[in-house]
């Protein structure tokens, strides 16, 4: 959703700009483009930030990549000499080298290791880890709480009972398929990986100190855009946007969510679940 992010921030030629979750970079690039005079793009990825800075080399001066989690934001903008800046994008999506990585493991589909970590450097539990050492009790909370999942309670069961046989993703899916059937086997398998990343990296709370830091840091007409692709991070983008608009501080620009056109959505399946959320600083 390039085209609607650049809308929603309006780059200027004397604007600094925060991309929080740089990826593969089409959101930098599409603001550097559109004029912006400097972008701030971070990401917990090392490949994403290498990737990035090779496909964006003629941006070079205008451009400052940073292997950090948008948690820091501050920090980042702090060490930078940066008390504020016109807009932040975070698009909460993964990208696509992330899905399409078997080794990285944040697909059912292929053989990979249950890792599910952004930063492959961080020393926090792995997604293996947490399905080899942790009670079914938290496996359970973890499934419904951030997988949303109806079977938790069964697949938790499942998971202790063969936790000593799950070694990859692979195994992850076989053993679900045992649980739910092939029927159901799709959606439950993408709750369920969803739920393990969610853990894995602390998500959710990350996004809320990553949200109250780019309000924190806007300037007077500075804007936040924000990509969620599931209700969670969409509950939490809400949330935020409407405490902030009650201090009259702040405006949502648009009520409702913005969702990618037909023609992306062709082109990129993905884009179907996202919902793009904009709050202007007055």
């Amino acid at each position: 959703m390039c085209e609607e992010i650049v809308k929603a921030l309006l780059p200027s030629p004397q604007g600094v700009y925060v991309d929080a979750t740089l990826g593969g970079g089409g959101h930098t690039a599409a603001l550097l483009e559109a004029g912006a005079e400097k972008v701030i793009a971070l990401d917990m990825d090392g490949e994403a930030l290498a990737y990035a800075g090779l496909r964006m080399a003629r941006f070079a001066e205008r451009l400052s990549l940073h292997h950090s989690n948008f948690r820091y934001l501050d920090e980042v903008l702090d060490q930078k000499g940066i008390e504020s800046v016109q807009g932040v994008i975070f698009d909460l999506g993964l990208s696509w080298h992330q899905v399409r990585s078997q080794q990285r493991g944040f697909s059912y589909q292929g053989d990979g290791a249950l890792d599910m970590r952004f930063d492959a450097e961080s020393d926090s539990p792995t997604a293996l880890e947490i399905i080899r050492g942790e009670p079914k009790e938290k496996i359970e909370r973890i499934l419904r709480e951030y997988g949303e999942e109806p079977k938790a309670r069964r697949i938790a069961q499942a998971i202790v009972e063969h936790r000593r046989e799950v070694r990859t993703t692979r195994d992850l899916a076989d053993l679900l398929r045992q649980v739910v059937g092939t029927s159901g086997f799709r959606k439950t398998a993408m709750r369920v990986f969803q739920a393990l990343r969610i853990a894995v990296n602390d998500e959710l709370e990350n996004l809320r100190l990553g949200l109250d830091a780019a309000l924190s840091r806007l300037a007077s007409g500075g804007r936040v855009a924000a990509l969620a692709y599931h209700s969670l991070e969409d509950r939490i983008v809400k949330d935020k946007y409407r405490r902030a608009e009650q201090n009259q501080e702040y405006r949502r620009v648009n009520r409702k969510p913005i969702f990618a056109s037909e023609k992306e959505v062709k082109v990129n399946p993905a884009a179907r679940s996202a919902r793009l959320r904009v709050l202007e600083k007055l």
